[in-house]
This record gives structure tokens, C-alpha cells and sequence, in this order.
């Protein structure tokens, strides 16, 4: 119930060790159950719901890629963890708990990454993944990033356009949109629509901020222009969303 304004740039790969619970990503809500896993990509807007129980246990790994067209075959797909899956999820655990060395960190890198490539093969298979160094493409890409989320920030009480933002980058639109998306694999557009869900789930955390007020801090300029942003995004009206996640 709680949520970052600040994208995530990395894979997110989810795995339910206990208790049935749910997972919307990109409006799109999942029903995952205990021995199961689903994998969230850079950017994907996604949040936790509608928990069975109160006691769970749910394993998330986060990693970068140098090429991450390979995880493709997981796109929206649950994925379904046989015993040696499981197993290979338990040595991750304890080697997690161990005392933090270099030594153990590698090992842990390791054995995370044997996990994802058993799982990729039995999906379609395709080259090993490689984990991301800090090459001068990935500083190019997360100072993009960085520059569009303070301009956002700096801008938040308005709907700011691509050509806004790319004006005030010093670049132009066209430029803009292809180098986010050779960056990023995602479309700019799908990023500020994700940014603004983002805050305005975070907005309807404070119960003295009515949903006319988050539509203009947002910088909606109507009620329904909001809501049906919302409903678009989250896939349920923001009254009903609030009903259901906004109580204490």
C-alpha cells in the first residue's frame, strides 16, 4: 500500500513462496498462487493487492541485462516453479542470509542467475543472460532518466507534454522519442503515463486530499479528464480504488 513516484529500471522477478495474493501490472491484474512467479520489466507501472492472508512470503529479485529483448518470452506469462526451481530458491535464501562478503555476493549473483536461465530455457531457451555493467551506454541512459524525472518533479502540478519535456532537455521530439525508447524498450509516452499513475496512487495515501484536489495537483483540469485517465491506467474508478486500497 505504499508507492515510489521513482520508476524502477530494473527486471523485478516475483516469486510466491506462500499465500495467494495479486499483481497488476500495467492494468492488467494477476492472480498468483504459491510455487509461482512472474517477471515485471524496466518500467512496468505494478503494485500488490488482495493478499489471502495477512503471513506472507514472497521472494523479489531485481536485476539489469545487457540485452533485454532475451526476456521477452516472459511477457506476461506466470510462471510455474517445479521442485528443483524451488529448491534452487532455497539455496538463494540461505545464501542471502549469510554474512555479506564479496565472496558470498558472487555466488549469490551466480545462483540467481543459473535460476533465470533454467527458467528461460524451459519457456523458448535462447543465448544466457549476461548481468549489466556500468558501461558508458547505462550512465547515458540513467542521466536521461534522471533529467526527465527532476524536470517532472520540478513540474508536477502540470501535464507536461514530450515536446515540454524534450524543449527543455534541448533536444528535439523525434530525438527524444527514439533515444528513450533504444534505451529503454519502452515509448516515452507509456512512461509519463505510468509516472502520473504512480503519483496519483501516492496522492490518494493522504485522506484530507479529495480526488478533485489530486486531479489538480496532478494538473488535471477536470475531475472526469482524471478519472478517466485513472480508470484507463489502473483499470477501476479512483473512488473505488480508494475504497479499496486508501483505508487505513
Amino acid at each position: 500500500r505504499s508507492f515510489d513516484s521513482y520508476p524502477h529500471h530494473r527486471f523485478v522477478l516475483v516469486f510466491n513462496l506462500m499465500t495467494d495474493g495479486s499483481l497488476t501490472v500495467d492494468g492488467i491484474q494477476w492472480r498468483i498462487q504459491p510455487e509461482q512467479g512472474f517477471l515485471i520489466f524496466p518500467y512496468q507501472f505494478h503494485y500488490y493487492s488482495e493478499m489471502a492472508k495477512p503471513n506472507i512470503l514472497w521472494l523479489i529479485l531485481t536485476f539489469e541485462l545487457q540485452n533485454p529483448v532475451i526476456m521477452e518470452s516472459f511477457r506476461n506469462r506466470i510462471i510455474t516453479l517445479d521442485g528443483d526451481s524451488m529448491n534452487q530458491l532455497n539455496e538463494i535464501i540461505e545464501d542471502y542470509q549469510q554474512k555479506d562478503t564479496p565472496r558470498a555476493n558472487r555466488r549469490l549473483i551466480l545462483k540467481s542467475a543459473s535460476l533465470i536461465n533454467q527458467l528461460r530455457e524451459r519457456l523458448h531457451g535462447g543465448p544466457k543472460a549476461a548481468i549489466a555493467s556500468q558501461n558508458s551506454v547505462k550512465l547515458a541512459a540513467t542521466g536521461l532518466i534522471n533529467s526527465i524525472q527532476r524536470y517532472l518533479t520540478d513540474h508536477s502540478d502540470s501535464l507536461q507534454s514530450v515536446s515540454e519535456i524534450a524543449e527543455a532537455l534541448h533536444m528535439s521530439e523525434s530525438n527524444l522519442r527514439a533515444v528513450f525508447r533504444q534505451h529503454f524498450n519502452i515509448s516515452l509516452g507509456s512512461y509519463l503515463k505510468n509516472y502520473r499513475a504512480h503519483q496519483a496512487i501516492l496522492y490518494m495515501q493522504n485522506p484530507s486530499l479529495s480526488l478533485t484536489d489530486i486531479a489538480f495537483q496532478l494538473g488535471f483540469t477536470t475531475l472526469s479528464a482524471f478519472s478517466r485517465f485513472f480508470s484507463n491506467s489502473i483499470g477501476e474508478a479512483p473512488r473505488a480504488y480508494r475504497n479499496r486500497f486508501a483505508k487505513p
